[in-house]
């Protein structure tokens, strides 16, 4: 499959890329960035070096968990591809059932939730939905940012992703200003500096592959989700609602 070469798509990638070269500027990983990445983690898992997300509440709009089997298995397979580069060294990956494309978020780790926005939002969504035709989500490449979350490079056909963000952002005040600018898939983190190293080569990997066709699918349906363990390793789903 071709890059689409649409403003949509253009901005987005350059979104990407402003973050993801930035790793590659230095020789390895610098350690404050990492520290924050090792924030979404206990102390205890780290210590014993088999990373467990911390339990965190978050309200969350979402398309996967779970993606279409080939999806599911190409981001697979480019986590195991990653982990031989990384050998011993640190890291987490997203479950092939949680992998996800974040909306919007409703509530963060230390906002507030008032019970009765559940209801608003579930009646805003209905709305918001009812206006969103199903559409090709594609991803092309992935990255890794400077504090080590390694992310596929998503991107929705007609900016439908973003179009459902700025909707929802107009119709419910106490959305979080904070909110991601892409459309992009959460596979991991890697959790320490990994020496000069096996940093050249991830490096060289990610080069490798940083705009290449990886997989598309149609998204027909999207999650209302009430996350309490991050990475959505532990999750109600509270509405499951179809694009028409």
């Amino acid at each position: 499959m071709e890059f689409p070469q649409n403003s949509h798509f253009l901005a987005l990638k350059g979104s990407y890329e402003l973050v993801g070269n930035k790793t590659w500027e230095s020789n390895e990983f610098a350690p404050e960035p990492i520290d924050k990445s090792r924030g979404l983690f206990t102390k205890e898992s780290l210590l014993s070096r088999d990373p467990v997300p911390k339990e965190l509440e978050v309200y969350a709009l979402l398309s996967g968990i779970e993606f279409e089997r080939e999806t599911a298995c190409k981001l697979a397979d480019l986590q195991e591809k990653i982990s031989a580069i990384l050998g011993g060294s640190l890291h987490y990956w997203v479950r092939p059932e949680n992998l996800g494309v974040e909306y919007c978020v409703f509530k963060w780790p230390d906002g507030p939730w008032d019970s009765m926005w559940t209801e608003q939002t579930s009646t805003a969504l209905d709305s918001v939905v009812s206006e969103v035709p199903p559409f090709l989500f594609s991803i092309f490449g992935i990255q890794i940012n400077p504090d080590g979350c390694v992310v596929a490079k998503g991107y929705d056909e007609n900016a439908s992703i973003f179009c459902i963000r700025r909707a929802l952002q107009s119709s419910l005040e106490f959305l979080p200003e904070k909110q991601s600018g892409w459309a992009h898939v959460p596979m991991g983190r890697i959790l320490e500096p990994v020496g000069s190293e096996k940093f050249e080569k991830l490096r060289s990997y990610i080069e490798s592959i940083k705009d290449e066709f990886i997989v598309s699918q149609k998204i027909s349906s999207v999650k209302f989700v009430h996350e309490t363990q991050w990475y959505m390793e532990k999750k109600t789903v509270l509405a499951d609602l179809l694009f028409e």
